[in-house]
């Protein structure tokens, strides 16, 4: 059989040849993935003496002729502090990649000189610089803030249980994570689960975040000298609107927690050494009693009324010694800078 093949034949096969072998590329060839690392510009701080109180902030300029693994590593030389700035491209850009001068975690960076290390997964190079903070961060930016600075809050209401022996429930000063004071709350528990209670009136009707976007941040500290195991704080919200904070002069705890009302918890094991600034969404909270049906759980941050810091642990007693093992062990789960934020946590701002 002949088969005839007519110019407009021809030209379509030439075309649809042409298209199954043309070779289109995106990204760097194979050449520079798998060649030598080269940094093209170096590594550039736009403020070596930033002033983080003044809401000033650093960011970091640098670039590579491939995309790569990086950390920008930074310490301060005087308290330790500490915070890592990771990512995966060839371009270090300096109006993304800045730095406001919060750490990862506590302690908190002063005024002092810093270390900066840029450094490359399965690279050998590191690029090393300096700053020096003129004024260190101020953590106050929040909706709402709690800091025990002025002492006890005035419409503050505590009750702890008066038969564990060693009760801490009162303001200190001596080892504060912000500031020169915190709230100690702890003791040695006796045949129950709690230990006390701090209430604490909230007004946050300013802010329009929903629950995804607000936080709840507080600083904790434990210790691991004579940690008292299973210890935590529960966390209760109020969004309770009709009943005032505290309606019972005869009652030292807030009216506002009841399990007909609609209130939301979290739960917080401490179990570490030392300060921990903790930070929650709102929306982590779970409503206390989920199943009751004449509740309107809405979650509304403007409805927020009231705030609960539980301490609770197993108990050791020899009435209930659930936990023998903490028998003359002490809780510690003191708090301090207790602060609701929009958008990001303390620490992320």
């Amino acid at each position: 059989m002949n088969i005839k093949i007519t110019p407009l034949l021809f030209l379509g096969l030439v075309c649809f040849l042409h298209s199954c072998t043309k070779k289109e590329y995106e990204g760097p060839s194979i050449e520079t993935l798998y060649g030598d690392f080269e940094v093209i510009e170096p590594l550039i701080l736009t403020n070596k003496a930033p002033s983080f109180s003044s809401n000033e902030q650093v960011g970091f300029h640098c670039e590579f002729n491939k995309p790569v693994e990086w950390k920008i590593a930074i310490k301060g030389l005087s308290t330790n502090a500490s915070i890592e700035i990771t990512g995966f491209s060839s371009l270090i850009d300096s109006s993304m990649i800045i730095w406001r001068g919060g750490p990862s975690q506590v302690p908190f960076f002063s005024e002092e000189a810093c270390a900066i290390e840029l450094t490359f997964e399965n690279e050998i190079d590191t690029i090393k610089d300096t700053i020096t903070i003129v004024s260190a961060k101020t953590f106050e930016n929040g909706v709402w803030l709690e800091d025990f600075e002025d002492g006890f809050p005035n419409d503050g209401l505590v009750y702890y249980n008066t038969d564990g022996g060693g009760m801490t429930f009162s303001v200190a000063n001596d080892d504060a994570l912000l500031g020169s004071s915190y709230f100690k709350m702890g003791g040695r528990v006796n045949w129950d689960w709690p230990l006390g209670n701090l209430d604490l009136p909230v007004n946050i009707t300013n802010t329009n975040q929903s629950s995804d976007n607000l936080y709840i941040n507080i600083g904790i500290l434990s210790d691991l000298e004579d940690l008292h195991t299973g210890q935590f704080i529960n966390i209760l919200i109020s969004e309770e609107t009709d009943i005032p904070f505290n309606d019972n002069l005869e009652n030292n705890s807030s009216d506002l927690f009841e399990s007909t009302m609609e209130v939301y918890k979290i739960k917080v094991p401490v179990d570490w050494n030392g300060w921990k600034m903790i930070s929650f969404r709102y929306s982590d909270f779970e409503p206390v009693s989920p199943n009751n049906q004449d509740i309107n759980f809405n979650m509304n941050p403007n409805d927020i009324r009231a705030i609960r810091f539980s301490c609770q642990a197993c108990p050791s007693s020899a009435g209930n010694p659930i936990c023998p093992e903490n028998f003359g062990k002490d809780v510690r789960t003191d708090i301090d800078h207790i602060i609701f934020t929009e958008n990001y946590s303390l620490l992320e701002q």
